[in-house]
């Protein structure tokens, strides 16, 4: 039997908003005050949206929690796994990153010219040092061989 009948898709009408009055820390403030002037918004709004924003992960451990109360060793082999995923995917990341890196830099080597150190006379430069060398026609420091005493 099917069913061609009209569909009621009358929206729902929006849910109350709820007032809360909760304590935080001074700290917890500064930075959703930083929130709230950066984006022209009262403070409690941008607490609001933020916490709207991360609904799915307050869910998530909401759920989690139940789950821990009835079957506490469940869960933690969750969690574990969780943790293990998430190890194996940043592994992954920082693979790719150095394979990334050392490709940049193969190609900046493959882009540089041919000749090696440049005594400034072909629009080169020397190479930056921190020896303390010799400058335009002054002595080098010379330290004594001797210790203190």
């Amino acid at each position: 039997m099917v069913h061609n009948g009209a569909m009621n898709t009358k929206p729902l009408p929006p849910l109350p908003e709820v007032r809360l009055t909760i304590p935080v820390s001074a700290e917890v403030h500064a930075a959703f005050t930083r929130v709230a002037k950066a984006g022209n918004m009262p403070v409690g709004r941008a607490m609001g949206e933020w916490l709207g924003d991360t609904i799915d992960a307050v869910e998530f451990m909401a759920e989690k929690m139940e789950q821990a109360r009835s079957a506490p060793a469940l869960v933690a082999r969750e969690l574990h796994s969780y943790a293990l995923g998430l190890t194996e995917e940043t592994q992954g990341l920082m693979a790719h990153l150095r394979a990334k890196g050392q490709a940049d830099r193969a190609q900046r080597r493959a882009q540089r010219p041919a000749s090696g150190l440049s005594d400034g006379s072909e629009g080169g430069t020397f190479p930056y040092s921190n020896t303390g060398g010799k400058v335009s026609g002054e002595k080098p420091a010379t330290r004594s061989k001797r210790g203190p005493k």
